[in-house]
């Protein structure tokens, strides 16, 4: 007999999983359930359930993140809306998942791997199995950049943004018409989040290459990018960033 828990924010969806189950009953024993990350590591901790049918998407953290929080390693069955061809990248690992919608005869696959595998937890590395979902998750396409001003958080779209400059432990957003934030984002951690047409040219600037106006050689090799914001700022290409960025520009 198999103790399990149920983690889905969709209550349709724990409750299809608990009518599934009830076939099952000799077999597998559901302890408890939750909609949260947060609320199932609480009650796991507590109950230590042999099994869980995961999802990997949660409001608040990701299958994956709970697991890296829990204490002792269970059976996982994930639940996920992906396409079918993006799970095939559990087929390395010993596990099993149901792609949603799933149907009683694909729930009865998952409990005959699990009866397989007994109550040996296989020693899957979750990490590197987060790592390849990664890569078949579309990324969103932004066009903004979040930054709060007080108890409210303006939208700057990407268009507007010329440069971002490192200060302090804040990062300042200047735009064409010379207005300026500040972000707590580092500009380490806006290099790679933001979208293609910036470029990290300095260790304290990022540019927008659709806002540059001239470019002008320097000695070393460096660069002098003249930029359309109010100020006509020109950056000065770090010594290690400028074969990069000639790259990037073309020149």
């Amino acid at each position: 007999m198999f103790t399990t828990f149920i983690i889905d924010d969709e209550n349709p969806a724990r409750l299809r999983i608990k009518k599934l189950l009830e076939a099952y009953t000799d077999k597998i024993e559901v302890v408890g359930e939750a909609d949260c990350g947060k609320d199932a590591i609480t009650k796991i901790e507590k109950l230590r359930p042999e099994v869980l049918f995961l999802d990997i998407q949660l409001p608040d953290m990701t299958g994956f993140e709970i697991l890296r929080n829990l204490t002792y390693r269970p059976l996982v069955i994930f639940s996920t809306a992906y396409e079918q061809y993006a799970v095939q990248a559990f087929e390395s690992y010993s596990i099993d998942y149901l792609v949603k919608p799933f149907d009683a005869v694909r729930f009865a696959k998952s409990i005959e791997k699990l009866e397989k595998f007994g109550k040996e937890s296989p020693q899957n590395n979750f990490q590197d199995l987060e790592k390849l979902m990664e890569q078949f998750q579309p990324k969103q396409k932004s066009y903004a950049l979040p930054v709060q001003i007080g108890d409210r958080i303006l939208l700057v779209d990407f268009e507007d943004i010329t440069h971002f400059q490192a200060e302090d432990k804040y990062t300042r957003v200047i735009t064409k018409s010379g207005k300026k934030h500040l972000s707590d984002t580092s500009l380490g951690q806006l290099d790679k989040e933001l979208p293609e047409q910036f470029l990290r040219v300095h260790r304290s600037f990022i540019i927008n290459k659709m806002a540059i106006l001239e470019i002008r050689k320097y000695f070393k090799g460096k660069l002098i990018l003249i930029l359309e914001d109010k100020e006509r700022t020109a950056v000065t290409t770090g010594e290690t960033y400028s074969k990069k960025v000639r790259q990037a520009l073309g020149i």
